[in-house]
This record gives C-alpha cells, sequence and structure tokens, in this order.
C-alpha cells in the first residue's frame, strides 16, 4: 500500500472500561459498577471519592493491573490485516514513566509493553509490530512532534485534543476513533471520524 500508519495506545488500542469499574468497587469507592464506561466511572468515583481515588485507579489500571484490559474490539483485526498488507505501524503514546499517585509503585512503560507482549504485538504469528516502533512521550506536545518526525501517512487516536495541538503535521491524516459520547460539533475540520475499527479498517485498508 506505501503508507505508515501511527495509533495512539490507551483507549485506542487497549479498552479499560470494564477494568476501570471493576478496580472502582475492589477498592470500595463504589457499591457497583457504574453504567457509562470509563467516563461515567471516572464521574462516579470522583463524586464519591474524590480527584485523589480517580487518580489512584488510573495508578492501577495503567500499571500493576493492566492484565485485564481487553483489545478495543475491532483492533485485533486491523492490526492483523496490517501484517498481511504488510502496512507499517507505529504506536506512539503520550504516557509518563510513573504514575501520578505515589502510592503505586509501578513503570508504567513497562506494563504496557508487557501486555503488549502478552498479546502478542511483536510476533510473527501475532500482529508482527516491532518494538522499536513504539514510542512513549513525556507530554502531548512531544507526541505530535513523534508523529511527525515519523513520516507517517495517519494517525488514529481517542483524543481531538491532539489532532487540535500545535504543530500536528498537515500532512498526516487524523483519524478520530469517537464513541457515542464524542460530541462530533466541535471536532475540528480536517479530522475524519469513525465510530468502530472495523470502519477504520474498511476506510484505511478497505474492504475484505
Amino acid at each position: 500500500m506505501g503508507v505508515r500508519l501511527g495509533i495512539d495506545f490507551d483507549n485506542t488500542i487497549a479498552a479499560y472500561d470494564a477494568l476501570f469499574a471493576r478496580l472502582a468497587v475492589e477498592e470500595g469507592y463504589l457499591h457497583e459498577e457504574p453504567a457509562g464506561g470509563k467516563t461515567g466511572v471516572r464521574e462516579s468515583v470522583r463524586a464519591a471519592a474524590g480527584e485523589g481515588a480517580w487518580r489512584r485507579l488510573q495508578a492501577l489500571a495503567y500499571g500493576p493491573r493492566i492484565a485485564g484490559a481487553v483489545l478495543m474490539p475491532g483492533a485485533g483485526e486491523f492490526l492483523s490485516r496490517c501484517r498481511q498488507q504488510a502496512v507499517p505501524v507505529a504506536i506512539v503514546s503520550h504516557k509518563s514513566r510513573r504514575p501520578a499517585d505515589q502510592s503505586v509503585d509501578t513503570d508504567l512503560r513497562q506494563a504496557a509493553l508487557g501486555w503488549m507482549r502478552e498479546q502478542r504485538f511483536f510476533t510473527a504469528d501475532g500482529f508482527a509490530i516491532d518494538s522499536q516502533d513504539v514510542h512513549f512521550e513525556d507530554s502531548r506536545a512531544a507526541k505530535v512532534e513523534r508523529i511527525a518526525a515519523l513520516g507517517l501517512d495517519a494517525f488514529i487516536d481517542d483524543l481531538v485534543e491532539v489532532f487540535a495541538e500545535p504543530g500536528f503535521p498537515a500532512g498526516v491524516r487524523r483519524c478520530l476513533l469517537a464513541d457515542d459520547r464524542t460530541a462530533e460539533a466541535g471536532v475540528p475540520l480536517p479530522v475524519e471520524v469513525f465510530h468502530s475499527w472495523n470502519e477504520i479498517n474498511h476506510v484505511l485498508l478497505g474492504a475484505d
């Protein structure tokens, strides 16, 4: 195909909704798992136990409990087709090494890499992504700089703010993976909105 794709990690490739809901109950912040995915958990936990409790849940989910995360529906099929069509994939994530909650001592980047290994991201019989093509950046601005430096043709992310970041390269196709709670009215002009990985698969890689 002659294209090079970039993909965000958290909440784009890895899904945490069920894990966050489970952890909120396990940690005693909520009595029952709320509806509304990660956003619903965040709002409920902040209201019930404060911002510190939400930071702790993030530290757990992205760190020692990351094994409970799952692939976003359709993401595995997309990555498999990238391998089959020899489409290079780079993963670019805004992820600090340590969590904001200091009570959880973990390396968030190593945790993410470990999860990817378990999901066979780097094996020939898996998604065959080169581990050197996984990039963790300390800030959103640094993430955008990395996207520009990699010479990508398209980037897929669940946060529209990434595409609105000053310096986002004009030549890179902006693909927003939006859920039903995302208001498209606030999406900047050059962004293409997709509501599933299956839709992204069809548009970027063509029909099966």
